[in-house]
């Protein structure tokens, strides 16, 4: 009992332990901050209002994640090698190959949501009102920095820095709204420029905890190779997940409504403390899954994480429970239609939760980084016909089938790949 116990003392103060606390403390006081926002949004906008900006602000994160393509794990993976080896040039040949194609991308982007304004609006949006697409244009590519640099931080184990990116986001975010509502002024767009302020923000802070050093790097040809053969099939699982993940509240707002898009928003936002916790383990485990080179010791390590995984899955459960007195207190009455949705569309996050060691092994050590990029368009084959059948069916629930379902399969299907890989026979 006692070496049990020395054991899981060991697991909690680990290297490992320590980061995951810093980078879920910091992610967790950012949400935080997200979630007041959301709250006093929530609260003065009409529940039609708010559905509009939930739209605008989800395509807003997929736009990001689509300029991602992958990079963010490239960086990860080669500057995380290259700093072990004592070779700061060539990490920083690596961070500035990934940025300068991001840019690029993301660019293209913010041009193409503009040229197709009206018709975004109108379609993806729940609004008639372009100017709402142009906002999601700006901020979008002026979001490139805080989507990317945080991971250039990660790389070199800068957590705290890194979680400080998210946090000069979320105050001015917050601040700003109530100013506008002293004054009267908060509307959909008014509120945008408050995200918008807050990225950038975020962008001149990320720039000096990196410093611009590694935008002087001159990358050659083979470090943007490495980057297209490694991040190749992230980019398409980046891309494809991107979408895919965030179809529900894009599909809600075409097929349900402005108002509907608006009740569902609100469990999407508190499930999203589920996201960030993943995303932060995930975030602590990358750069050790990348650098063991030892097939025992990565076995033993993701038995260690899938515990932690488990306590992970035991929190969420008792975040069902309550469910019901937290919704009412923090959004009010006229957001309790919410409440069962949330409580289903939480159970449905549990099978995603245990894939976070599975796929990190799968990117990191295995590096087959194909098997995700494959189950990627099954993923949003399956989300979008499962929406696009149970949405006009069963509106704000139809999300929570598609993800219950296509959640499950990817569960199953990694941890075959890395049982097979770590336990198989020799």
């Amino acid at each position: 009992m006692k070496k049990r116990l020395q054991k899981i003392l060991g697991l909690a103060t680990s290297g490992t332990a320590k980061d995951t606390y810093i980078l879920f403390g910091g992610n967790i006081f950012s949400a935080f901050l997200g979630f007041l926002f959301t709250i006093i949004i929530a609260r003065a906008l009409t529940v039609s209002d708010f559905g509009v900006f939930s739209a605008a602000s989800n395509l807003i994160i997929i736009l990001i994640s689509l300029s991602d393509f992958g990079l963010s794990s490239g960086v990860v993976n080669f500057v995380s090698i290259h700093l072990a080896r004592s070779d700061k040039r060539r990490a920083d040949e690596y961070a500035k190959a990934a940025f300068v194609v991001r840019v690029v991308i993301a660019a293209a982007l913010s041009l193409l949501v503009v040229i197709f304004a009206g018709y975004i609006a109108e379609h993806w949006l729940a609004t008639a009102d372009k100017q709402v697409a142009y906002l999601v244009s700006l901020i979008s590519f002026i979001a490139l920095a805080w989507g990317f640099l945080p991971y250039i931080l990660q790389a070199k184990k800068l957590f705290f820095k890194s979680v400080l990116l998210d946090i000069f986001v979320g105050l001015p975010r917050l601040l700003i709204p109530l100013i506008f509502i002293k004054f009267g002024i908060l509307n959909v767009k008014t509120t945008l420029f408050a995200f918008a302020a807050g990225v950038f923000i975020s962008a001149i802070a990320g720039f000096i905890f990196t410093g611009i050093k590694f935008l002087f790097a001159r990358p050659r040809k083979d470090i943007y190779l490495d980057l297209a053969k490694f991040s190749g099939w992230l980019g398409v699982n980046r891309v494809i997940t991107s979408i895919s993940g965030r179809l529900d509240i894009q599909m809600l707002a075409a097929l349900a409504g402005a108002t509907a898009t608006g009740l569902y928003s609100i469990p999407s936002k508190l499930t999203s403390f589920l996201i960030i916790l993943a995303s932060s383990f995930s975030s602590v485990l990358a750069p050790r899954m990348a650098s063991f080179g030892d097939k025992n010791k990565e076995r033993v390590y993701l038995v260690k994480s899938t515990i932690v995984t488990l306590g992970i899955i035991l929190l969420t459960i008792v975040w069902i429970i309550v469910a019901k007195p937290f919704v009412l207190i923090l959004f009010g009455q006229k957001y309790l239609p919410s409440v069962p949705v949330f409580q289903a569309l939480t159970v449905s996050m549990i099978p995603f939760i245990l894939t976070v060691p599975s796929v990190t092994a799968i990117i990191y050590s295995m590096k087959k980084t194909v098997y995700i990029g494959s189950i990627s368009f099954f993923n949003m084959i399956a989300i979008f016909a499962i929406n696009y059948i149970f949405i006009p069916k069963f509106g704000v629930f139809g999300p929570t089938i598609s993800f219950g379902v296509t959640n499950t399969i990817l569960a199953i299907y990694t941890w075959i790949i890395v049982i097979r890989y770590y336990w198989g026979k020799k």
